[in-house]
């Protein structure tokens, strides 16, 4: 005959046992739902990368490698478009980046010249070679070394953006604590003597429409796949060799097959600092769902950079997905697939969060212009 404390830990055996078994069966039932997202509202340009994910299973990588080179073109803004975002000299320059969830395998390319496919020259990083990212006149030679050819020096159009720009005083660019005063006027810089230094605040852009130099694609098939990939023609009159976020794992893109993927967009300088890609993905790991992960992402961004402008989605290994934004009136993101099967490309909009909900008691930034909160 049993004891009552033997009957009672035989009772929780059995609640574990069976508790278990109808959750793994759920697991086990629980349906992969196909998706493709990407950042901002280029319908195009997803349908094109969706068309390819729905093929089949295993067309991840494909499906990611498309929407980026759809967005090498007018339809998705002018300066993705190429020839109007130049750095302060008036070279152009790309970026791109891949990630594998598989095995966060990444290849990714900055600074780099006269290539026009930049996420074909990252994805062969990511195949042909051990490293993670070239740089520079190294990625243009790596790129020729793969059969990409020089594409044509800047046009008229960009001598044109670069000339109003000088006109302009050189606002807005990328520098502090320099000498003559970077506010007011162009360089050549000189750094400040110590006992000048003024820590000036944070300068921050405005979104407007047809100023996205960045957009990023997320792609989850019926197998569990993701592959996840950025693309950008870096931020105008940026200082010559910076490298932005797209570059940068974790950054603007990461994914992890058993967790989710999650790709952002925004300040690319404040991204690299917070990798809030990479912690969306590793908050889900810690069992908040996508809309938590998303928010709690950006709630973190903003307790140190108050005035931040951007946006991150968010998708877990289900295909359920959520977004996060601040800095603007609501963020704009285009999906297809998903749950139910809805309509492909559709626009859909979340609304920022306010950024007296969290604690201001980071950097303050400052607009040289009223920013525009619409439209985009």
């Amino acid at each position: 005959m049993y004891s009552p404390l033997c009957l009672l830990i035989l009772q929780l055996l059995l609640l574990r046992h069976y508790g278990l078994g109808r959750h793994l069966k759920h697991k086990q039932s629980q349906k992969i739902h196909s998706v493709l997202v990407s950042t901002w509202n280029y319908t195009d340009a997803n349908l094109q990368a969706w068309s390819v994910l729905k093929q089949g299973p295993r067309r991840t990588r494909q499906a990611v490698i498309q929407g980026c080179m759809a967005c090498q073109s007018p339809r998705c803004g002018r300066l993705l478009g190429g020839h109007y975002g130049p750095d302060e000299r008036g070279t152009l320059s790309l970026e791109a980046a891949i990630m594998d969830g598989r095995n966060q395998e990444f290849g990714a390319v900055a600074g780099m010249e006269g290539i026009r496919n930049a996420i074909l020259v990252a994805d062969a990083v990511l195949r042909n070679t051990h490293h993670n990212l070239l740089v520079g006149r190294g990625a243009s030679d790596f790129a020729r070394s793969m059969g990409y050819k020089v594409e044509h020096a800047p046009n008229h159009n960009t001598n044109k953006v670069v000339g109003s720009w000088n006109l302009g005083s050189c606002q807005p660019n990328f520098w502090r604590d320099v000498h003559p005063p970077p506010r007011t006027q162009c360089g050549p810089y000189t750094p400040l003597p110590e006992h000048l230094l003024q820590r000036p605040m944070r300068q921050e852009y405005p979104i407007t429409q047809g100023d996205h130099d960045q957009v990023a694609f997320l792609a989850l098939d019926s197998e569990g796949l993701f592959h996840v990939a950025s693309h950008s023609s870096g931020a105008r009159f940026r200082i010559r060799g910076r490298v932005g976020d797209s570059a940068v794992p974790g950054a603007g893109i990461y994914a992890d097959n058993e967790v989710g993927g999650a790709v952002a967009s925004g300040d690319g300088d404040v991204l690299m600092r917070h990798l809030p890609a990479f912690l969306a993905v590793e908050a889900m790991r810690a069992g908040r769902s996508p809309a938590q992960s998303a928010a709690n992402v950006i709630q973190r961004v903003l307790k140190y950079n108050t005035e931040f402008n951007g946006a991150v989605i968010v998708v877990n290994r289900w295909g359920t997905y959520a977004a996060a934004c601040a800095g603007l009136d609501e963020f704009n993101f285009v999906v297809s697939g998903g749950k139910g099967f809805l309509s492909m490309a559709r626009l859909e909009r979340v609304k920022c969060q306010e950024r007296n909900d969290v604690v201001d008691g980071g950097p303050k930034g400052f607009f040289t212009r009223k920013p525009i909160k619409k439209g985009y």
